[in-house]
């Protein structure tokens, strides 16, 4: 008896373990209906959006704040503009009658006394001053340049290039002294020299028609018309109202046989001012 009870109750329990392990398979396994499988899809597809649309949203935001960084460094800094330079030197050398060099008190005080005494037309001090300059930092382009304008307005042509020269070689930030070692050159009538330094000039900075000018002037004295046209029509793109550009450009269209272009470019150059205009326009063109 006592056998029989002990073996129903061992079944029993095998009975009540398999029972057991089926349900916790069940939990641990479980199996999904359509419904819920297509809403766990959902909830994927939702959190890989919404984890794109972050990474969008953070890449917007670290764009703007580079913007924004630039834009501060460009207001801090902003970018200076070209005085383009003159053939009347005073006005050029003028530019630095404020001179400032935080780290040589020496060539601040030179520069501005050169500018003075050149503004006074007393030259030779002026080219002392300059020269003070450059002796108390040689590595300074400024006293160079001052000192080759000033040379220049004396008509020493060739010394004046040295100094232009020494500025250029250090690295002057602006590059007119391409512009007056080109003048310089042509006063010598070396004229492929002085080409060479107007394209230098322009190279690195195109927005002058003074520059486009003077080199149409130099092509029109080395007899080549059509570079000289080029130039000169640059020069009246660059500054629509430039009475000798198109005085110029009228003389030579009329050796060219273009009448017409070049009584048209001659009116223009009277309606500018030019003071020679008329006579030509009267003479060429029948007052027309």
């Amino acid at each position: 008896m006592l056998y029989i009870v002990g073996t129903l109750a061992l079944i029993l329990i095998i009975y009540g373990l398999i029972l057991f392990l089926k349900k916790g398979n069940k939990e641990f396994n479980p199996k999904l209906s359509l419904k819920e499988r297509v809403e766990l899809e959902k909830m994927v597809e939702k959190k890989a959006r919404d984890e794109k649309e972050g990474k969008e949203e953070e890449e917007k935001e670290k764009k703007v704040e580079i913007k924004l960084e630039e834009k501060v460094v460009g207001e801090v800094t902003p970018k200076v503009k070209p005085a383009f330079p003159s053939k009347e030197i005073k006005n050029e050398i003028s530019r630095f009658a404020t001179h400032i060099d935080i780290d040589n008190s020496k060539v601040q005080h030179s520069i501005r006394k050169g500018v003075q005494n050149f503004s006074s037309q007393d030259f030779m001090v002026a080219l002392e001053e300059f020269s003070l300059a450059t002796e108390s930092n040689s590595q300074d382009p400024i006293g160079f340049y001052c000192r080759g304008l000033t040379k220049l307005k004396l008509k020493n042509y060739e010394s004046a290039i040295s100094d232009f020269t020494e500025a250029i070689s250090l690295k002057m930030k602006v590059p007119n002294a391409f512009y007056y070692r080109a003048l310089a050159y042509y006063n010598m009538r070396d004229l492929d020299n002085a080409i060479l330094n107007l394209k230098g000039y322009i190279n690195l900075e195109s927005k002058s028609s003074e520059a486009y000018y003077d080199l149409g002037i130099c092509f029109k004295e080395k007899k080549n018309m059509e570079e000289a046209i080029k130039n000169f029509s640059v020069a009246i793109q660059k500054k629509p109202t430039y009475a000798s550009a198109y005085f110029e450009r009228g003389l030579l269209r009329h050796k060219q046989d273009d009448k017409e272009g070049g009584c048209a470019d001659l009116k223009k150059a009277l309606e500018a001012g030019h003071p020679e205009a008329s006579d030509y326009l009267n003479e060429l063109c029948g007052g027309s």
